[in-house]
C-alpha cells in the first residue's frame, strides 16, 4: 500500500484531537478543532480526504477512528469496543462473547450484540456487526471492560450462554451450550447462572433444565420453578420427543447426551 503523506498542519490536527478527545472523534469535534484555520467546507473536504487516505475509519455517520502509519486504513480498534460505539445501548454476546472469556477458539468475523435498540448489520474492516433487539427485561448480565484503555460492553459467560438458547434455539446453539458446559462447568457460576436464567422465558429455563440434566447439573430451582406451568413447550420447531419432567418437546438428536 503506498503511503500518502499529510501536512504537517493536518497532522497538528490530528494529534490535537487524539490529545483532547482520544482516538474516537466526532465531525462535530473536528470541525470544532480545525474551526480557526477553515471554513466548515474546508473541513468537510479535508475529512473526506483523511477518510479515503486512511488516516480517519468512519465507524458510524459523524464518527471517525484516527489510525497512524502502522495501522492506517485498518481499524485498530478492539471488535468488541467497536460493537458499542456502533450502538451505546447493546453488549457483545454469544459465541464473541464467549471468546472474550476464553471459552471459544476463535473469533469469528462476526460480532453480534443484543441492543435495546433496532439497528441495521454493519460491515467494518472484514468484520461484521449484527445486533438483535431485546425488551428491557432481558437486557442485563452484562459488563463493562476495558479493553486497550476503551470501554467495552461483554456478556458474563453465563450470560452469554443463556443468550445463545434464548435468542437462536437450534440444535447447533444447544450442541455449543452442552459443549460449553462439559468443558467449562468447573468455571461457571451456576447461582449467577441460575439467576439469569430465572429471568428468561418459559421456553428457555425449561431448555436449561433439560440441557443441565444432560450434565448432571443441579436443575432444581429452574424446576420449581416451572413445575406448575401449564402447557408443554419446544426446544426446536421440529422437535417431536416428549419429556415430561420438563414439558418439552426435544429432538432425538439429544439423546446421544444421556448417560448409558
Amino acid at each position: 500500500m503506498k503511503y500518502t503523506t499529510i501536512s504537517s498542519g493536518t497532522g497538528e490536527l490530528l494529534e490535537n484531537l487524539i490529545l483532547k478527545y482520544g482516538q474516537i472523534v466526532t465531525v462535530e469535534q473536528i470541525f470544532s478543532e480545525a474551526g480557526l484555520a477553515m471554513n466548515r467546507q474546508q473541513t468537510e473536504y479535508l475529512i473526506a480526504t483523511l477518510a479515503r487516505q486512511g488516516w480517519l475509519v468512519r465507524i458510524k455517520k459523524g464518527l471517525y477512528a484516527i489510525t497512524d502509519l502502522s495501522t492506517r486504513g485498518f481499524l485498530s480498534l478492539s471488535p468488541y469496543v467497536v460493537a458499542n460505539l456502533l450502538e451505546k445501548d447493546s453488549y457483545v454476546s454469544f459465541e464473541s462473547a464467549l471468546h472474550h472469556h476464553g471459552m471459544f477458539d476463535q473469533l469469528t468475523g462476526k460480532i453480534i450484540s443484543v441492543s435495546l435498540k433496532t439497528h441495521k448489520t454493519v460491515r467494518l474492516q472484514n468484520v461484521q456487526y449484527g445486533f438483535i433487539k431485546t425488551k428491557a427485561g432481558y437486557y442485563f448480565g452484562w459488563q463493562e471492560t476495558q479493553i486497550d484503555n476503551k470501554v467495552a460492553y461483554v456478556a458474563t459467560a453465563e450470560k452469554a450462554i443463556a443468550d445463545m438458547v434464548h435468542f437462536h434455539r437450534s440444535l447447533y446453539s444447544v450442541d455449543i451450550v452442552i459443549e460449553k458446559l462439559r468443558e467449562h462447568k468447573n468455571n461457571l457460576d451456576f447461582g449467577r447462572f441460575n439467576e439469569y436464567l430465572l429471568k428468561m422465558s418459559m421456553t428457555t429455563m425449561k431448555i436449561f433444565g433439560f440441557i443441565f440434566d444432560l450434565m448432571n447439573i443441579d436443575s432444581s430451582k429452574l424446576l420449581k420453578r416451572v413445575k406448575n406451568v401449564k402447557g408443554a413447550h419446544r426446544m426446536i420447531a421440529s422437535a417431536k420427543i416428549f419429556n415430561a419432567k420438563w414439558r418439552l418437546y426435544y429432538d432425538i438428536h439429544f439423546d446421544k447426551y444421556k448417560s448409558p
